[in-house]
């Protein structure tokens, strides 16, 4: 039971918090994409297209095995830019056979 397990200790790992937030951002752009496509958020991404800064994108790149697998993104691709924004590919879906 949950209730009589112990409480998990720390890892004594230290995040970086920079990457934590650009690839937040990140993620939130891939899910902004699906909400205006009015797809489920468990909607699978062919492509995203990941716009920023080179430091930025190099933080977002420390992260990129997770932002895929949250975002349900086969394939990240990096354009320098002066902003970070996010660009998104939907996997089309196929009608379902009647």
């Amino acid at each position: 039971s949950v209730h009589t397990a112990a409480w998990p200790e720390p890892l004594g790992i230290d995040g970086d918090t920079a990457v934590l937030s650009a690839s937040s951002e990140a993620l939130i752009g891939i899910r902004r994409a699906k909400t205006e496509a009015k797809a489920s958020q468990k909607a699978a991404v062919s492509v995203a297209v990941v716009n920023g800064p080179a430091e930025v994108l190099a933080m977002v790149r420390a992260a990129q095995v997770d932002l895929c697998d949250a975002g349900s993104v086969a394939e990240l691709q990096w354009v320098e830019a002066e902003a970070l924004a996010t660009a998104v590919t939907l996997t089309p879906v196929e009608p379902a056979a009647d």
